[in-house]
């Protein structure tokens, strides 16, 4: 019975892999921002710096079909800050929910700032710019989840222009929505 639930699962994070790649072409701007950090779109080669930080700042490890998604896709769902010496300060990083997926909705999973630089408004900023980036057109808007006991996540989100729509029961999370410019 494990080997039938192992399978299914591995083909459901794979359908959900796959819709991703195809459903995350052309969907961003390509600017950067030089202001004391450097915010850009992410490229492949950042993710081991990626993940050896998100590793530092939470307990739990991406999972491994989420890295297959942001090796193909990571110029188009990663945002990073980085500093005068090109290491990564912080990202965010993005993905299609398939429960959001129709309704053009691209979902924030994962912001994380390095502990040297927190509490200076890098989240926020940050936020700001993915937000800018995928403000053309193409997607009705973007979503995140904010624990209701990370403060900082949430205010650093409002701050970006997300507002809290309703509450989500699991996780025990705010869900908040950030409208962009529709398309004509």
């Amino acid at each position: 019975m494990q080997i039938i639930h192992d399978l299914t699962e591995y083909f459901t994070h794979l359908k959900i892999v796959i819709l991703n790649i195809f459903k995350a072409r052309h969907l961003r701007a390509d600017f950067v921002i030089n202001d004391k950090l450097i915010f850009r779109r992410g490229k492949r080669d950042d993710l081991k710096k990626i993940v050896a930080l998100h590793n530092s700042l939470y307990p739990r490890p991406f999972l491994d079909w989420l890295l297959m998604l942001y090796r193909y896709k990571a110029s188009e769902l990663i945002s990073v800050a980085t500093d005068e010496n090109g290491e990564i300060v912080a990202y965010d990083m993005f993905m299609f929910e398939p429960s959001e997926m129709n309704d053009n909705i691209l979902h924030e999973l994962y912001v994380g700032v390095s502990p040297s630089y927190q509490d200076q408004g890098i989240a926020g900023r940050l936020r700001k710019y993915s937000a800018s980036c995928y403000d053309k057109g193409c997607l009705c808007g973007l979503s995140t989840l904010a624990p209701f006991s990370n403060v900082k996540a949430l205010r650093s989100a409002q701050k970006a222009g997300y507002a809290i729509t309703k509450a989500s029961a699991k996780p025990a999370a705010y869900y908040l929505f950030r409208y962009l410019k529709k398309s004509r």
